[in-house]
């Protein structure tokens, strides 16, 4: 590591206080990679990368608990149970009346839920009546948490200004109920050139075999046509991996560079939400996207492609692609 006092990480957290632990990971969580005047790659801490990959990372936590942080709130409860054998509803309705001698105010099923997963210091056999718990999460599909440098904030600086063409928005559009197949819509950032793919479903790998035709369309111009493609954190987007991996074996390097928007944010991907607008005035929603032809596709593309556009002095898509 860069270190200007070529002070040791045990040294360091000397210093602060902290264990020798804490300042190996805040260090690999900071360090970025840096140019002298000379050229040579030096690699330095940065505080404000570090911080900004801590806030993102500890968005995968979700909201705090809300008995966590009001210990009187907890005693009540688990002596409400326990000792004085009353049933969560009866203790909500006794914790509304006290509002004023606790920080939040809790309702039956959040009781029942801390019980289950162990928060509160109760088991089952302590309440009066044995409820069956269900898990509501049981059968969701769990994504792996993406990677801090995958956010976009570190998206290239071209592509948040629209100052270079090769920079996609990527969504699909779903048909009835979510069944069945799905388009896969393209959006490049600055010329709002447009893009629509026909998949069997929503399936992750789906969306990479498509990556996998323009590819082998496009051969030795894919990298110039795509730099990166940004998307939403639906589970269909969240394997990079597999669709930054070229289809090529031979090529090492990622075939385009993926990032994602911030959860609730599709203002981040707005021209692609626009052009999602403008292929439902022909496929509205509930339509059963396996039944539509390629060539039915095709034209709605070509007739977004071939729009004159307000905002470009009603060029085209097409025509300021050239």
């Amino acid at each position: 590591w860069y270190n200007i006092d070529k002070k040791r990480c045990s040294e360091i957290a000397k210093l602060l206080n902290k264990s020798v632990r804490t300042i190996q990971r805040e260090i690999k969580r900071g360090v970025v990679e840096n140019l002298t005047t000379e050229l040579e790659v030096i690699y330095v801490y940065s505080a404000k990368v570090s911080e900004q990959k801590y806030r993102y990372n500890m968005t995968a936590k979700g909201p705090d608990i809300k008995l966590g942080n009001d210990y009187k709130l907890t005693q009540y409860i688990e002596n409400g149970i326990k000792n004085e054998r009353k049933s969560p509803e009866i203790l909500v309705a006794e914790i509304k009346r006290k509002a004023d001698e606790f920080s939040v105010v809790v309702c039956a099923k959040t009781i029942r839920n801390c019980i289950e997963k162990k928060i509160l210091n109760l088991k089952k056999d302590d309440m009066i009546y044995k409820k069956k718990y269900v898990d509501k999460n049981k059968g969701k599909v769990h994504c792996d948490r993406v990677p801090a440098e995958k956010s976009i904030d570190f998206r290239p600086q071209e592509a948040n200004d629209r100052s270079e063409y090769g920079h996609w928005e990527g969504d699909l559009i779903v048909g009835k109920e979510g069944k069945g197949a799905a388009l896969l819509t393209f959006t490049e950032r600055k010329t709002r050139e447009e893009i629509i793919m026909k998949i069997p479903s929503k399936h992750g790998v789906n969306v990479s075999k498509s990556l996998d035709i323009l590819e082998k369309k496009y051969k030795s111009e894919f990298k110039k046509k795509f730099k990166t493609i940004t998307f939403d954190n639906g589970a269909e987007f969240r394997n990079y991996k597999l669709i930054e991996k070229s289809y090529d074996k031979r090529k090492k390097e990622p075939r385009v560079q993926v990032y994602y928007a911030h959860p609730y944010r599709s203002g981040e991907r707005g021209s692609n939400e626009n052009a999602n607008r403008l292929i439902r005035r022909f496929i509205p929603k509930g339509t059963v996207i396996t039944n539509i032809p390629e060539e039915v596709i095709q034209r709605i593309e070509d007739w977004i492609n071939n729009l004159l556009r307000p905002m470009f002095g009603f060029k085209s898509s097409l025509e300021m692609a050239k």
